[in-house]
């Protein structure tokens, strides 16, 4: 079966929802692994889990390193025609400037596509989920649509298990408006320059993603 390269980002990108990096999944690569559709043939189908590492820009932030990202998923075939099923996305929060005492990471925000081809490698969509004694949990960004191209050639690092490694980048992605951040809600988005247009943000990120049967 052709393998499909993709990357989210942030990655991205949904969800034994956006959590830290958990000692078992660090131990174990392909515990998020979802279960496969009824009526797959496992023979048909690869889990894939992406780790990657990104900087990005947006609004008034710029080049911000952003924590180790884990993005893990299904594909295959199903009833003769390509089929995905979404794993897990999960992050580290990095302190973010311009929110005092806060951090940021990325959650999933609802759809991906991660079949590839000659236009881009993936696309995401995803959530900057802020985090700061002043603000309520669930503070975050709308949600940020991500197409993530190719920059550069994709590497083979290891065939047991097969090991890819490549580059990707987005440059036209919009950051919007947070969002359920309460009465300093306004505060924030004038602290990191919500919202950011396409052409003022950018993302880049190195993946290395490594496949394994069902």
């Amino acid at each position: 079966m052709k393998i499909a390269l993709a990357a989210a980002a942030v990655a991205a990108l949904a969800l034994t929802v956006t959590s830290a990096l958990p000692a078992r999944a660090a131990e174990d690569t392909f515990a998020d692994c979802p279960a496969l559709p009824a009526g797959a043939d496992p023979s048909q189908w690869r889990c894939e889990v992406l780790d990657s590492t990104a900087t990005m820009s947006f609004g008034d932030v710029r080049d911000l390193p952003l924590g180790p990202m884990r993005l893990t998923f299904a594909e295959g075939q199903l009833d003769g025609r390509h089929a995905q099923v979404f794993g897990a996305l999960r992050s580290e929060p990095v302190a973010v400037p311009g929110l005092p005492r806060a951090t940021v990471r990325f959650g999933y925000g609802g759809h991906s596509d991660f079949q590839s081809n000659d236009e881009r490698k993936g696309e995401i969509d995803l959530v900057a989920e802020f985090d700061a004694p002043y603000l309520p949990r669930d503070c975050a960004t709308g949600v940020i649509h991500s197409v993530l191209r190719a920059d550069g050639p994709t590497e083979v690092v290891s065939t047991d298990p097969l090991t890819l490694k490549f580059a990707t980048y987005d440059h036209e992605l919009v950051v919007p408006a947070t969002e359920n951040c309460g009465p300093l809600g306004r505060v924030v988005d004038h602290g990191l320059g919500l919202p950011a247009a396409s052409g003022t943000n950018s993302y880049a990120q190195t993946t290395t993603v490594r496949l394994r049967d069902y």
